[in-house]
């Protein structure tokens, strides 16, 4: 007779805080409208602190405004010594937080994004703050809301709008918000909070992060609006404030048969896909984002026949054309020009400044990440003409640095083929991510293990 062994559960910190998480889903998915008061234990917890830290090393990240940098705690003050006096000003109420560092990065159009920096100390206490309370408000989230939640991805909201065009959904709002994450206003973010959260201490955290500042040259600026991007929290905040706008659109019945809208929302970045009167949709969702105190950008919102035009959404065209094998209309979406161009300019720049490297080392080190990123996230669409694209301007790229570096007289092709590059020196192959099959092999609904 054989004996069967059940393996028991680790007891480690990890696992601990998953059931920790798992339990708090699981009594906020049971009474809905339940508010939960005693949470801020939780959060000054050992094990939830060590989590938290994993997760935001993980994350690495630039130093805040006081410098402090990983590689200082960890061969320093030391990991246990930093947590435990996280968790000493956490209990004893004496935690405050530091202004963020402001930063700006460019964008494709040319402007330039506000990102925040905390200090690792606030990066740490807002993950573990994340950690105790987005379980509460996942179990409240919709099911057409994609952004920065666990389980849950780009590619599935490109599956969503995919589906929903298939379906004969060809009006579409492509909507666009001003600013939103610069102009969310604190009160009604913090009553947000407060429809699940009443634990008035960690309701403090989140108001004092709100109003930290940012330090800028002239010094520490007050913001009353705005949760600042770079944040570990900022996320979570953001999403759950566009909540409103995904419950009145459930309420509403717009998902229904009878109406047959449906909005397919990224964090701030939503379309709208009926089969008839997006006008009318188009003023409801704004009449909710009126009474958010946010603005559509009147500029890039508009409405069209997704049969006539085409539109863009997560760095993916979306285009409905004529199947060039069976000649029936069909769906598509592949890579944005301006995603095509931006991963060119950033293999053009790591070959411009690397090329003093070996070239396995540059290809390895630097190009090859940019490859595998860019593919794995474009890969489910139709872009095997596009990864071709890529893959022929990196093999000629290179070869036109080798020919400046060594001052050869020809092109280099005959001396540097695409084959040369993969064979000898493991150049990422991007047609090995091309997805192939039938259409629900391709774009069939993840399942969530």
């Amino acid at each position: 007779m054989r004996c069967c062994v059940i393996a028991k559960a680790q007891n480690t910190p990890l696992e601990r805080v998953r059931v920790l998480q798992r339990k708090l889903y699981l009594a906020a998915k049971a009474n809905p409208t339940r508010k939960f008061g005693v949470l801020y234990d939780k959060v000054c917890r050992e094990d939830v602190l060590r989590a938290a830290y994993v997760q935001v090393r993980a994350n690495k990240g630039a130093p805040g405004v006081d410098r402090q940098t990983f590689e200082e705690i960890e061969n320093g003050v030391g990991i246990d010594a930093f947590l435990n006096d996280i968790r000493q000003k956490l209990v004893g109420k004496r935690y405050k937080p530091l202004p963020v560092r402001r930063v700006f990065i460019p964008k494709a159009d040319g402007t330039q994004r506000p990102l925040g920096i905390p200090v690792i100390v606030d990066r740490v206490v807002q993950a573990a703050v994340k950690i105790v309370i987005e379980p509460l408000f996942e179990a409240s989230f919709r099911d057409f809301s994609y952004g920065f939640r666990p389980r849950k991805s780009a590619q599935q909201a490109l599956r969503e709008v995919y589906k929903w065009l298939n379906y004969k959904c060809h009006r579409v709002v492509d909507a666009d918000l001003k600013s939103y994450f610069d102009t969310i206003p604190h009160d009604k973010l913090l009553l947000s909070v407060r429809t699940k959260v009443i634990d008035r201490s960690v309701v403090k955290l989140i108001e004092m992060w709100l109003k930290a500042g940012v330090m800028e040259e002239l010094g520490v600026r007050k913001e009353t609006t705005g949760t600042p991007q770079g944040g570990v929290i900022s996320p979570l905040l953001a999403n759950l404030y566009l909540h409103w706008l995904d419950r009145t659109w459930e309420r509403r019945g717009f998902g229904e048969r009878r109406h047959d809208a449906h909005i397919v929302r990224y964090a701030d970045d939503f379309v709208i896909l009926c089969r008839q009167r997006p006008e009318f949709y188009l003023d409801q969702a704004r009449a909710v984002l009126d009474r958010l105190g946010l603005t559509l950008n009147a500029k890039k919102t508009r409405i069209l026949n997704a049969r006539e035009e085409t539109f863009d959404f997560l760095g993916h065209r979306f285009a409905i054309r004529a199947s060039k094998r069976s000649g029936e209309l069909k769906t598509f979406y592949y890579p944005t020009p301006k995603a095509m161009k931006s991963v060119k300019t950033k293999i053009r720049e790591v070959v411009r400044t690397g090329q003093h490297r070996d070239l396995p080392d540059l290809i390895q080190e630097k190009v090859n990440p940019i490859l595998r990123g860019w593919g794995n996230y474009f890969k489910t669409g139709n872009s095997r003409m596009h990864f071709l694209s890529i893959a022929n301007y990196t093999t000629y790229t290179l070869c036109i640095m080798l020919r400046k570096k060594y001052k050869k007289r020809s092109k280099g092709w005959r001396d540097h083929p695409p084959s040369w590059f993969y064979d000898y020196h493991k150049l990422f192959r991007l047609d090995s991510l091309v997805a192939s099959g039938s259409d629900p092999e391709r774009y069939g609904r993840l399942v969530s293990s």
